[in-house]
């Protein structure tokens, strides 16, 4: 009977100490949860308030994304998509990317490779007989070490500007064999007109317009529902579109999305917003794009070391050794892309050891105000994450 009577007082002491570990259990994540939401509205005050510092209410502006573990931790926009009729930028604008659409002209691109249309090492000269395309691999002009002839100072001098210039026009200049800077793989130099190329390749094997292409093989297939490569020449209509701006001589902002050179798709050209570009980032973390064998390559270094010039000198990058991968430049941790055209500049910055990325999209020409955003952002979030 004693024994009976010991079981029952040791089981009702047994009850009251287990309710008692998760009442305590309970208030320390509790606990721990109104830190974190505390920090991470802490971190949202501190990016407002460097945005709002850089970015008028009333003027062109930026959309941002930071997105950590697989969850936006911020997506929105400053300023203004459109001056003429006020409406704002969110995180669902759609931003002119400039070159931080190399990445999706590789990925559309790789894709043939995963159907066995083309080898990263066949030469260009195998699709198009030029003199100019000899010896010049697919890898190469990836990694920007073809050495191909600049396109882009030709035609800001050459060309008729009443006509809007568009890939075919610089295939038949190509053809004409302009004097390369240098053999292949001689040195790195970054290049547009490899990019052009690249696009053109994958409109000759997919047997599709290169806008098409992309947009079925990649932007559909990552979630990417409102993305587009976007040629001047052959407009559509982008849902919710950024207007490029930049000042002109009186210091007053003047839309440049006319400019006789946006007919040109592949070294950049690419519209998306911060929502489709956190669908796509989740895409490209989970590897369900391309193969498994070219997603390894994707940030893997295909190039020599950069000449100091053409390194990028942001803080969180002091020290490193950059390359170039495929559509990325690369360190051993980081990997990013900025992008600069007329009223446009971009970056990304990807984190390759922790499941972070940070996108900043401007419809400006301010490239001090990118390098200012970017490096104030990435040490705003870096201390966040420390914290937490």
């Amino acid at each position: 009977m004693k024994v009976t009577v010991y079981n029952k007082e040791m089981k009702k002491y047994y009850i009251i100490l287990f309710s008692l570990l998760i009442v305590s259990c309970k208030e320390q994540n509790d606990k721990k949860e109104t830190n974190q939401n505390q920090t991470r509205a802490q971190l949202k005050a501190q990016v407002d308030s460097l945005f709002n510092a850089h970015i008028k209410l009333d003027a062109p502006g930026a959309a941002l994304l930071v997105s950590y573990d697989g969850e936006i931790l911020i997506g929105k926009g400053y300023g203004l998509r459109d001056l003429e009729t006020k409406a704002p930028i969110t995180k669902s604008t759609n931003m002119r990317m400039a070159s931080v659409s190399k990445q999706f002209t590789d990925l559309s691109l790789l894709t043939l490779v995963d159907k066995n249309l083309l080898a990263l090492n066949d030469t260009v000269y195998k699709f198009w007989p030029y003199a100019v395309f000899k010896n010049i691999t697919v890898t190469q002009l990836i990694n920007h070490t073809s050495g191909i002839a600049d396109y882009e100072g030709v035609f800001m001098k050459e060309w008729d500007r009443s006509k809007i210039v568009e890939n075919k026009d610089i295939l038949d200049w190509l053809s004409t064999n302009p004097a390369p800077h240098f053999n292949p793989g001689e040195k790195w130099e970054y290049s547009n007109t490899a990019y052009l190329v690249l696009a053109l390749l994958t409109e000759k094997l997919s047997g599709e317009d290169f806008a098409t292409y992309a947009k079925k093989a990649v932007f559909e297939k990552t979630g990417m529902k409102n993305t587009n490569f976007y040629s001047f020449a052959h407009p559509i209509d982008i849902k919710e579109r950024a207007f490029c701006y930049k000042k002109d001589s009186l210091g007053n902002w003047k839309n440049v999305d006319g400019f006789f050179m946006n007919g040109v798709l592949g070294d950049g050209a690419v519209y998306t917003s911060v929502t489709d570009y956190f669908a796509y980032d989740q895409a490209l973390r989970n590897k369900s794009i391309v193969s498994d064998t070219l997603h390894q390559l994707l940030f893997e270094p295909s190039s020599m070391a950069l000449p100091e010039e053409a390194k990028y000198p942001f803080e969180f990058l002091k020290g490193k050794e950059e390359q170039y991968a495929i559509g990325w430049f690369v360190t051993e941790d980081i990997a990013l892309h900025t992008g600069s055209w007329n009223g446009t500049r971009t970056i990304v910055v990807r984190d390759k050891e922790r499941p972070l990325t940070i996108a900043i999209f401007m419809n400006s020409g301010e490239a001090e105000t990118r390098s200012t955003l970017i490096e104030a952002t990435y040490s705003l979030v870096n201390s966040f994450l420390k914290s937490n």
